[in-house]
Order: C-alpha cells, then sequence, then structure tokens
C-alpha cells in the first residue's frame, strides 16, 4: 500500500518522534515560513511540550534554562537567515557548561547560498567553534526515510552521552511545506519498518587514565592539601563522597560561590567559607602555599582565588568528568577524565583503615576562617542598608529550602562568592558562568522556573536585568513566576572595583552607563509587580511574600558602588591585617 506524502512533513514527523523517545520533553520554537515543517512535527507530538518564543535569543536562553533544570535535552527550533545568528549567545554558554541543546535551523537548498536568495546565509557550520556536533540533514528525500531517525540518534548520542553538551543539525527544505501538499508516494512497509527501529543506549567508554594507588600514597604522605570545588553539574553522590574524602585527607574545603554544594544541608567541618578573604594577605601564601591542590569542575569565580592557584608551586589536579582543562593559569599539569564521586571514592578505599592525620594545617585554616567570618558578622553583616554585599546573604537566610536562585554575572555572583555562609538549608543555585555575559539572564532563569515546582529566585544588575527585557515577556505568555531582585547601581557598578575607576574622566560616560530609566514602568507593561525595597527588614519581609508568588515579582534595591567598594574594601583589609598578625604569631 502506497502513502501519499510530502516529503519534508514525514522526514520532520520521523525526527521528532525519535527525538521524543529518546527522552526530549521540550523544545522552544521561534516562527519562521521555512521552518514550517519541523514546527508543524514538535507541535503535533504531544509528549513533547512546546514554547512558542518570538525573539530567538530569548527562546535559546529560555532553552537552556529548561535544560539546566531538567538535566535532559532540549529542542530549539528557528527558521533561516539572521534568526541563526540569535540563536549563538546560548549556545556558546551550553558549550562551557555541558549543556544538551538539540539546536534545529531551516535553511534553504544549498544551491541558494551566496546567490542573492532571500533571508539566506551560509548556515553551515555556523557556530562551529563552540558545537560538540555537527550535521547538514541534507534536502528530504523519501527513498533515504532511515535517515532522519538515524539523525536523530546521532545528535542524542552526542549530546547526552559522548561529548555533552550542544549539537546542531541543519535543515535545508524546498517548497511545499504545508502537509497536504503532497509531493511523492511511498510504500507504507518502509514507513512501518524505519518507525519500529529499536534504540540502543550506547555504552558509556570507561577510560581509566587515574593511578588510584600512586595517589593515595601521594595525598598520604602530604599533609598540605587543599580542594577547590567548582561549578559543575554534579551528582547527588559527589557532596556524600567529598566530605569523606576531605575529612579523611584532612583537606580544608573552597566550594565556589556558583555551586549549588556550599549551600548543602550536608555540613562539612572543613570547608572554609572566608577562603577569598584571608587569601588576599600575602604572608599566606608565604607560609601557606599548598604541595596539592585538586579542583574539581570549573575554574574558581573570583580573581583572587585565580591568583593565588596560578603563583602557587603546588602540584594541582584537574578532576571532571570529560577531561575539560578548567585552568585559566595553564599551570596544572594533572588532567583526570573522571567522575568526581567516583574519584573520590576510589581514594577512599585505598586509604588504610585507622588512617588519622595529625597536624596543624587544617586547624590553622580553620582558625584563620574563624577570624575572617568573625571581621564579616561585625563588617559586612552589620552594614548598614543597600550595602550590596549584604543583599546576598539576606537573600540567602530568607529564601525558602529547596528554592531556585539564578545569580547573574558581574558583581552578584562575586558577593556570592565573597560573602555567603553556610545556611544548613539546601539551594539550587544556577548561572551563566560558562562564557559569564549579561545576555539571557531573565530568559535562563524563565526556563528554570517553568520546570519548578519551587520557588525560583532571580538576582540581577540593572544591566544584565535591561539586556533581556523581551524575556520577560515569557513570564506573561507561560504564566511563569519569578522573584527578581534588581540590584540597582546605575549601569556598569563593577567598574568602580577595577582599575579603570582611577580614571573618572572616562569611567562615567563609557563604562558606567546608568540607563536613566524608570523601570517600575517597563515591568508594569510586561504584567509585572515593581517595589522599591527601603530597608533590610523591608527586603526580608517582601522576600518571604514571594514564596506566594503567581508572576513576576521586581524588588529593586538602588544601591551606590562607590561606597559598596568602600566596605568591601574595609572588611578586606581588617581580615588581611588579622591574618598577617596571626601569622607572625605562629611563625615567630
Amino acid at each position: 500500500m502506497k502513502l501519499s506524502v510530502n516529503r519534508n512533513i514525514i522526514w520532520c514527523e520521523i525526527f521528532v518522534r525519535r527525538l521524543a523517545e529518546l527522552g526530549v520533553k521540550y523544545v522552544c520554537i521561534s516562527p519562521g515560513s521555512r521552518s514550517t515543517p519541523l514546527t508543524l512535527a514538535f507541535a503535533s507530538k504531544k509528549s513533547i511540550q512546546n514554547f512558542s518564543i518570538i525573539d530567538e535569543r530569548s527562546s535559546a536562553f529560555f532553552a537552556l534554562g529548561l535544560a539546566k533544570k531538567t538535566k535532559s535535552p532540549v529542542a530549539v527550533v528557528t527558521t533561516s537567515g539572521t534568526a541563526v545568528a540569535e540563536l549563538y549567545p546560548a549556545i556558546i554558554e551550553a558549550y562551557y557548561q555541558r549543556i544538551p541543546l538539540i539546536v534545529c535551523t531551516e535553511d534553504r537548498p544549498r544551491e541558494l547560498r551566496n546567490s542573492g536568495a532571500n533571508q539566506t546565509i551560509n548556515q553551515q557550520n555556523i557556530y562551529r567553534n563552540h558545537i560538540r556536533y555537527f550535521i547538514d540533514a541534507g534536502l528530504p528525500d523519501v527513498k533515504k526515510i532511515n535517515r532522519p531517525h538515524d539523525l536523530a540518534d546521532n545528535l542524542i548520542e552526542t549530546s547526552c552521552f559522548n561529548d555533552r553538551g550542544p549539537v546542531h543539525i541543519n535543515f535545508p527544505f524546498e517548497k511545499p511545506f504545508e502537509p497536504f501538499s503532497f509531493t511523492d508516494k511511498m510504500e507504507m512497509k518502509s514507513l512501518s519498518r524505519v518507525l519500529n527501529k529499536k534504540w540502543k543506549e550506547p555504552k558509556k567508554k570507561i577510560e581509566v587514565d587515574v593511578d588510584y594507588n600512586d595517589l593515595t600514597a601521594k595525598f598520604l604522605t602530604n599533609e598540605r592539601g587543599l580542594i577547590l570545588v567548582g561549578y559543575n553539574n554534579y551528582q547527588n553522590d559527589f557532596s556524600v563522597a567529598l566530605n569523606s574524602l576531605s575529612n579523611k585527607l584532612g583537606y580544608p574545603v573552597y566550594y565556589d560561590g556558583s555551586s549549588s554544594l556550599r549551600y548543602n544541608s550536608i555540613k562539612n567541618e572543613n570547608f572554609i567559607e572566608s577562603f577569598t578573604a584571608f587569601i588576599r594577605s600575602k604572608n599566606f601564601q608565604k607560609h601557606f602555599d599548598p604541595k596539592i591542590i585538586i579542583q574539581f569542575g570549573n575554574a574558581p569565580t573570583s580573581n583572587v582565588i585565580l591568583e593565588f592557584f596560578k603563583n602557587s608551586k603546588s602540584e594541582k589536579i584537574l578532576v571532571n568528568e570529560f577531561g575539560d582543562r578548567n585552568d585559566p593559569s595553564l599551570t596544572a599539569k594533572n588532567i583526570f577524565k573522571e567522575n568526581p564521586a567516583s574519584f573520590c571514592n576510589n581514594i577512599i578505599r585505598r586509604i588504610p583503615k585507622g588512617f588519622i592525620r595529625d597536624s596543624c594545617w587544617q586547624i590553622d585554616f580553620n582558625v584563620m576562617n574563624n577570624h575572617a567570618i568573625n571581621l564579616k558578622h561585625k563588617l559586612i553583616d552589620r552594614a548598614k542598608f543597600p550595602f550590596e554585599g549584604k543583599i546576598v546573604t539576606e537573600l540567602f537566610k530568607s529564601i525558602p529550602k529547596d528554592s531556585n536562585l539564578f545569580i547573574s554575572n558581574s558583581l552578584p555572583i562575586r558577593d556570592a562568592d565573597f560573602f555567603t555562609s553556610v545556611f544548613g538549608k539546601r539551594i539550587n543555585v544556577y548561572t551563566n558562568r560558562g562564557a559569564s555575559g549579561i545576555d539571557g539572564i531573565n530568559s535562563t532563569a524563565l526556563g528554570i522556573a517553568k520546570t519548578s515546582k519551587t520557588p525560583t529566585f532571580l538576582l540581577v544588575g540593572d544591566l544584565a536585568f535591561f539586556h533581556d527585557l523581551n524575556g520577560l515577556h515569557n513570564a506573561i505568555k507561560y504564566k511563569i513566576p519569578l522573584t527578581i531582585i534588581l540590584v540597582n547601581n546605575h549601569g556598569g557598578g563593577i567598574f568602580e572595583s577595577l582599575p579603570i575607576s582611577n580614571y573618572r574622566k572616562y569611567l562615567k560616560e563609557n563604562f558606567l552607563t546608568p540607563l536613566e530609566l524608570d523601570l517600575s514602568k517597563l515591568v508594569k507593561a510586561y504584567g509585572g509587580t515593581f517595589i522599591k525595597v527601603k530597608s533590610w527588614k523591608n527586603f526580608t519581609d517582601e522576600i518571604k511574600l514571594s514564596s506566594k508568588n503567581k508572576l513576576i515579582r521586581v524588588l529593586e534595591i538602588q544601591t551606590n558602588a562607590k561606597s559598596s567598594k568602600s566596605i568591601r574594601n574595609k572588611y578586606w583589609n581588617a581580615v588581611v591585617n588579622k591574618i598577617d598578625n596571626y601569622i607572625n604569631e605562629i611563625t615567630s
């Protein structure tokens, strides 16, 4: 029996059906004519939730948020031309954070490139520097009906298993695009065979390049060790394994402010929360340079830790699942492609029973950490409203456990790294620290909020908020609750903390770029509520009310970047003086 089909439609239906079978549950689509076949295929697939988003850039970042929260692949669909380029910022972020996006772009036939054809650019591997896999699907052909099925297999195999991250498939289509505009006849048996093909999950290659016996011996003979934990998509068992490893070895641990492990309910007595403060003492590196540094996940957020890492003469060991070189200093010689939890457990199993490390190394770290914590209570926790560094600590104290908190780039993530403590409640922290841009922040946070049953909060500066105003439209369309803490330091306040702040002549016009907008009107235009926060109590009260939030709620705190910088510097100087005195006492 033969069926009348549209070759474009049948290809897309097979492709989408296969993606659904392989675990794709969400797709973000920006409308366009050339993408009609793929749009119709996704829209008619009930097991895949479809988000129609006008702005391609916002769509891709929204998909990024969905993928971050669900830890599953999310598809993105766009038409041809410049729409394809709009996806690039989110793809870059997904690439560096290894987030699985299935990027589907539509195209004119190959022969129309460079011919003056409307809405036609060269899309061939356009994301080549920031993509894990690319394939051009070629024009649909009913004689090659297996091809879209196999293409879907290849995309998922790479994106989720072999080399996690964004993948790109480019679909050239010729008209007609509509389902009942038939182009071919094909045998029913051929279609049935391809629809019944079974998926074989690829066996993950086990590549053990770690000499655990040698490493364990090294750790047991060196008491001066330090563990740094950067952002990563860690499995739940890593926190327990790391806690056990650090306790057995007596190695202090620093959890980066971008890592949810910092706010885990599992307490680690070896966690040195104020490392970014006392590390500023030049005497510290002189007397407490480790022999071994183990870094899990991404590179640290803080420049002072990056500088410490660079200048350290220690043996540096990087551990992450894909063997990525997360080392801007280029000084680490050991990079192990290993699951972090497996790495910890393999070391733990080799530590002799009854091994106890009796040394002053961990004690000294705890003493210095406590000195810094005491000064933080005095100078940071008691700072008057509206000091920027206290906003993040008050936020963590006030939001409910199991909340999602997306922290924007620039100053917010740095203040989280500098000042947050262990609060004894699980907070799911998300960032776009892959490329650390300020674009797409609102959209990514809304993608996270859409698939969450617990409240979601966004801590963001005024420029990043303004940069992605289009993203707020998704909150109206899909009824997404999100509480936004808007730190308004009147544009580019981070530059007050950089050396360019000494060049006042050029600073305001070229770097600070104050918006001079009434942001309340913009928020109301998107159906949100806008509240100007007047005090710390007002702030915490509004945060507590936000757990029942049903729409966008923006809490604006207007700050002074220059005075906030002064308070930070006062705290750091006080810590350095205290640490210098302590080191002089124990070394004299």
